[in-house]
């Protein structure tokens, strides 16, 4: 077999395997939230089957299925927008793999990884220094974004989740967690964002972005992941707990 010819062997038969797993390539979301949600929510507005992950920024993502083709997806996201999910959309499995790359499958673990073109402007992460808590520069630039959002958008409320990486004890990395998350909150209410619009949660060394150590064999130190993982998560939220979208900025 020449090269030539390997080479078009293995495409075809990549291709026909990646068809074969990744044959639903759209979901539908139902919506998005800061908190879980108790079940009798969806029952109550006539959805009962659905699927729960979290996100890389905790975010509570809610699904209503897989479909094979887009078209079969609208019709689903037209039925979950008239039972008063008007944010529903149609997200694209292998859209996302590009945009969160290679080395992000979109479902690992049970948590989703996605780029959310609708909330670009309402969800942000800043990230901190190791073992530290102070605000860097550009968490300020982002917190001062925030800042304007709120103000202008008195019926929205913040969601502040704190994290660490995996080094140090657990309890310690909670109280590191909650330190970040004060000083981020701090920060807001020193500006003038009354403290009970700021909702803290905070997680930890849980949920890391990536891997604090290495996968293979040696699970050596992976510093590079762990700055990832120091990290305030910023998530504006209606009254009903549902991510904002960028669009819900406009029609205030």
């Amino acid at each position: 077999m020449t090269r030539f010819a390997a080479a078009a062997f293995f495409l075809v038969s990549f291709l026909s395997l990646d068809s074969q797993l990744f044959a639903q390539d759209f979901r539908v979301q139902i919506a998005a939230y800061g908190e879980r949600m108790k079940p009798d929510f969806f029952k109550e507005r006539g959805i009962e089957n659905y699927v729960e992950t979290t996100d890389q920024l905790g975010l509570y993502r809610y699904f209503a299925g897989a479909y094979h083709t887009r078209d079969e997806a609208e019709i689903v996201r037209k039925e979950v927008a008239a039972k008063g999910f008007p944010y529903a959309l149609i997200i694209d499995l292998e859209e996302q793999r590009v945009l969160c790359g290679a080395g992000c499958p979109y479902f690992r673990n049970g948590t989703v990884y996605v780029k959310d073109p609708q909330r670009q402007e309402t969800t942000n992460t800043i990230y901190f220094e190791f073992g530290r808590y102070s605000l860097t520069p550009d968490a300020k630039v982002v917190l001062n974004r925030f800042y304007e959002q709120l103000r202008d958008n008195p019926s929205l409320k913040l969601k502040i989740h704190g994290f660490t990486d995996g080094v140090g004890s657990a309890q310690a990395n909670l109280k590191l967690s909650a330190n970040r998350s004060r000083s981020a909150r701090n920060y807001l209410a020193y500006k003038g964002i009354r403290v009970d619009r700021m909702l803290m949660e905070v997680f930890g060394e849980a949920n890391p972005i990536l891997a604090n150590k290495d996968e293979g064999d040696d699970r050596t130190d992976a510093p590079e992941n762990r700055k990832w993982n120091r990290r305030v998560v910023l998530l504006l939220v209606n009254d009903f707990g549902e991510a904002a979208t960028d669009d819900s900025l406009l029609n205030k």
